[in-house]
């Protein structure tokens, strides 16, 4: 039985007084300074055990709480922080909140447009936005001295991405974070979900699967007909005809990843077919059209 499966958590140091916390499902981190503690995010999954993880290291008081975004599954328990605690958020993050009025996840205190500086004795994190990926409002959190970028719901470390490329709302926004990430100088990153932590080789592991994913999704459109498509099922149901048409796009695409892409990221067997048929709606309404194709 594993730790988490016994506590139904793990904590574990990064370096410097920086700690991640897991159940095997959503992974956060936090960090102890000489007055308290700066959690991030508050995974609902976590729940109580996030409270008691920080407990096991320090007695010492949460007095900053830091959004990655506004999603409940990575911030529904926050309001299990005590009273007094600093809640701060990108100013996107900040306005859904207002919104959705759940008392699960407080409004912050604190909001910022593209960039802040949380210092606090002598640790630094250092927040960015840097445009829409897999939510608005989505951030880079970076811990310069102990070498942690922390960036949610992007990449999967040893995974392929959740379903609809972890659900993100920007597909583009979502391959260019990849990039993103890469600019940041860290060894270690805590990217919000599955079993372990992950590294700049994840990153550059997934970057590489979602350009092969567009570029599969790319051939398998330019390899489909369309016109032989409605000649085959007619033109008189266009939900029947369009669905017909991607869903041959989206096994060919399919088909030309599980080539190169069996065995190295676990869980392509589930969301292959889906992250094809993402790509393949996201080349339709998103991109630009490759020259002559109008």
């Amino acid at each position: 039985m594993s730790e988490a499966d016994y506590k139904g958590y793990v904590v574990e140091e990064v370096r410097g007084g920086l700690y991640s916390v897991s159940d095997g499902f959503f992974n956060t981190m936090f960090l102890v300074y000489d007055e308290g503690v700066i959690a991030v995010d508050a995974p609902l999954t976590l729940g109580k055990n996030y409270p008691r993880a920080i407990e096991e290291v320090t007695d010492k008081p949460v007095t900053h709480v830091v959004y990655s975004h506004s999603h409940a599954d990575h911030i529904g328990a926050a309001n299990l922080f005590p009273d007094g605690a600093t809640y701060i958020a990108q100013e996107e993050t900040a306005k859904i909140l207002r919104e959705r009025v759940d008392p699960r996840r407080p409004v912050p205190d604190v909001t910022f447009g593209d960039a802040y500086t949380l210092e606090v004795g002598e640790h630094t994190l250092e927040l960015a936005y840097r445009g829409n990926n897999h939510q608005v409002g989505n951030i880079f959190i970076h811990a310069p001295a102990q070498r942690t970028l922390m960036l949610v719901d992007v990449v999967f470390p040893g995974w392929v991405p959740y379903k609809n490329l972890g659900v993100a709302q920007d597909v583009p926004g979502y391959m260019k974070a990849h990039d993103q990430a890469l600019s940041y100088d860290f060894d270690t990153l805590v990217a919000g979900h599955v079993n372990r932590l992950g590294t700049r080789q994840d990153v550059e592991t997934s970057r590489e699967y979602v350009t092969d994913l567009m570029a599969a999704a790319g051939a398998a459109f330019a390899a489909t007909d369309l016109q032989a498509v409605a000649e085959r099922v007619g033109t008189d149901n266009p939900w029947e005809l369009f669905d017909t048409f991607q869903d041959e796009v989206v096994q060919k695409c399919a088909e030309q990843m599980r080539s190169k892409w069996r065995g190295r990221l676990e869980g392509g067997d589930v969301y292959l077919d889906d992250h094809c048929w993402t790509m393949v709606e996201s080349l339709n309404i998103d991109f630009a059209p490759p020259p002559g194709n109008g």
